[in-house]
């Protein structure tokens, strides 16, 4: 009797362990789909980390042409457009300055009037020289979460069409979560332990499993010691991983309220 109790509980421990393993893939390929399909995370954090003032404060402001404003739309064009690419759209795109252009072509022009200056090619180079040097500048503060430097490393062109393989991983996963969810409550259906002990230990252990090193990051702050010189650059990404953090901690909390009601549920209901 004691050799088949064994047993049965060895089995019903291996599917719990194996079950833990599909809900962790489940949470974590789809949420990593998600980041990889959808620039929303990446855009409100650029808002809300007021990225486009912190441009703004260490730029030159090309007779009041760059403004907040203008840096705010460049961004979201920025990484609206860089998200296409990734996610598999055949587009090349480049940050439209023409009225960066425009007014400095205008100041030159008005002020070789002003000192009677005539528009010769020193003219000409002169002014395409400012106007290429003000679109680098502009264009590198702009990158704030590097995606020059990632497709030239060619981490953008490994992940661009990935994001239909996570999601597939996320489906087979959470089939098979189903699965072992109710493979375990009918093996206690009538058993000593109640149908949702053993699925509710699982999602507890997952839940644990996300709330201790996502609040062990939070409560240390861990992602501020980075070193990012460039305070755009640094508020971008660490509001991206604090942000990520945090939806990693309440979904560990969600898991591991769920699990222990589940536990907790059946234990109750074992003992009437």
């Amino acid at each position: 009797m004691t050799n088949g109790f064994g047993k049965r509980l060895v089995v019903r421990l291996l599917l719990t362990i194996l079950l833990t393993f599909t809900v962790l893939g489940t949470l974590g390929s789809g949420y990593a789909g998600y980041l990889l399909s959808s620039p929303k995370v990446c855009l409100s954090q650029v808002e809300k980390q007021q990225a486009a003032a912190k441009i703004h404060d260490s730029v030159e402001t090309y007779l009041n042409v760059v403004t907040e404003d203008w840096i705010a739309e460049r961004l979201e064009e920025q990484i609206t457009s860089e998200y296409q690419i990734l996610n598999g759209a055949k587009l090349s795109y480049q940050l439209d300055m023409s009225d960066l252009e425009a007014a400095l072509t205008q100041f030159f022009s008005d002020y070789a009037e002003e000192i009677n200056y005539t528009k010769d090619s020193t003219y000409e180079q002169k002014l395409q020289e400012t106007i290429d040097n003000a679109e680098a500048e502009l264009t590198s503060q702009l990158d704030v979460y590097h995606f020059s430097t990632m497709r030239n490393a060619n981490i953008l062109s490994r992940l661009t069409g990935k994001q239909l393989y996570l999601w597939i991983a996320c489906g087979v996963c959470g089939v098979v979560s189903l699965l072992l969810m109710g493979i375990l409550m009918g093996l206690e259906r009538n058993g000593e332990w109640g149908m949702l002990y053993f699925p509710g230990c699982a999602l507890f252990i997952n839940g644990v499993f996300l709330i201790l090193p996502t609040a062990w990051v939070l409560a240390t702050s861990y992602f501020s010691g980075l070193a990012i010189k460039v305070p755009a650059v640094y508020a971008a990404v660490t509001g991206v991983l604090y942000h990520c953090t945090r939806v990693g901690l309440v979904a560990g909390i969600v898991l591991a309220v769920l699990g222990l009601a589940a536990i907790v549920g059946s234990t109750i209901g074992r003992r009437k």
